[in-house]
């Protein structure tokens, strides 16, 4: 729910936030500063505020990330001119850091072994329903009502989610790691012995996620565009993407259960790529729509099993800061994905970045056959491994 509320917040004003900071006085220019300071500020606090909250606990740190979802909106309706947006966006980019690591680590925290690739995988859910479901309330809201009544709406849900977890969440109990012996496991080291490059890995998996969702807030208009789409098309694309990721990532969550991670990751990313390469040759909306389907569920199926197989391959005692390493991939990805995206356009045209979009992600999906699984014996649990 915390993961919900803080995507379907920043999700259900976008369709409005550009005509919202124009009309205080922002330019293009300004506007992309604007936008872009948001994933800048979790870029350096995801890390920082992961350390403290393995010191200190996280609840506290998860709902304080709560409340600013309550303010900030709050502060948008009454801001006066574009320059003080930009310290609204500070703030929530700052929540956002101490809301969707503290929440995946909980959850990691709360669940054992054998429930990692599904707790991962409606974690995973959670962010994507918000994507697809946002825009559309916050288009209702302000057809019906006005714009503040999407800001007014943000801040209701921020504040029912951060008593709810105030109320009725606890700390976790922190667990002792998973079925690799004891000697190949250095007590404070963050990645265990010879998983740096498994780890690096699955962080190259949600840098993807990011950068297609940056390339389709950047280019998939333009895209649909030169197909002849409509605005009505282009937001029925955004619904199948995020349906499709939505769904993937609960069903493929509960297979990485099962084991097979490693094909998992591999397979999902290799179906994105592909799908990307053969958005260059689509030339309706089916075909577009079908395509990105794919790629939703690709993306989808990768997903939870690389949340989970991070958790099993790095230390216990850090895992706060470890999510928030693998949350600023994302976040890396929500950067730069905007950034390759409309500098490729500019000088390739958009199929230049279709086919820049499709190398990197390709690259990434190579990559991940280096993986090794720590989870050699799926049946065991935590419990089996302690002495």
């Amino acid at each position: 729910m915390s993961v919900f509320v803080a995507v379907l917040g920043f999700s259900l004003v976008a369709p409005i936030f550009p005509t919202y900071a124009q009309g205080l006085g922002a330019s293009y220019t300004f506007l992309g500063i604007i936008v872009s300071v948001y994933g800048g500020v979790q870029l350096l606090s995801q890390v920082p505020i992961g350390r403290f909250s393995d010191r200190t606990g996280r609840k506290t740190i998860l709902v304080l990330g709560l409340i600013t979802f309550t303010i900030m909106p709050i502060l948008y309706i009454y801001a006066t001119n574009a320059y003080t947006l930009i310290g609204i966006r500070v703030l929530g980019g700052i929540g956002a850091s101490a809301v969707w690591p503290m929440a995946m680590a909980m959850i990691v925290d709360q669940v054992g072994i054998e429930s990692r690739g599904s707790a991962m995988g409606w974690y995973n859910a959670a962010f994507y329903s918000a994507v697809a479901l946002g825009p559309l309330i916050g288009g209702g809201l302000y057809d019906l009502m006005g714009l503040k009544a999407p800001f007014y709406f943000w801040a209701a849900l921020g504040m029912v989610s951060a008593i709810i977890v105030a109320a009725w969440v606890k700390e976790p109990e922190r667990r002792q790691p998973l079925p690799i012996e004891p000697h190949e496991r250095p007590s404070e080291n963050m990645i265990l012995a010879g998983y740096t490059l498994t780890f690096l890995a699955c962080c190259g998996i949600v840098t993807t996620v990011g950068m297609v969702g940056g390339f389709n807030f950047t280019l998939l208009p333009s895209f649909g565009s030169r197909l002849g789409l409509s605005t009505v098309d282009i937001g029925f694309i955004y619904l199948d993407y995020a349906g499709a990721m939505t769904i993937s990532n609960i069903y493929f969550g509960r297979v990485a259960d099962r084991g097979r991670r490693k094909l998992l990751i591999t397979g999902g990313s290799l179906a994105g790529a592909a799908s990307l390469a053969l958005l260059l040759f689509a030339s309706n909306l089916l075909e577009v729509a079908l395509l990105y389907a794919i790629l939703g569920i690709g993306l989808g199926m990768g997903s939870p099993a690389a949340a989970s197989l991070v958790a099993d391959a790095t230390s216990i005692s850090r895992r706060g800061e470890i999510f928030g390493i693998f949350n600023t991939a994302r976040m890396l990805g929500i950067v730069v994905g905007p950034l390759i995206a409309g500098s490729m356009a500019d000088v390739y045209g958009v199929y230049g970045a279709v086919a820049a979009f499709t190398l990197l992600s390709g690259t990434i999906a190579i990559s991940t056959l280096g993986i090794k699984d720590p989870l050699t014996r799926p049946a065991c649990t935590e419990n089996d491994m302690n002495p």
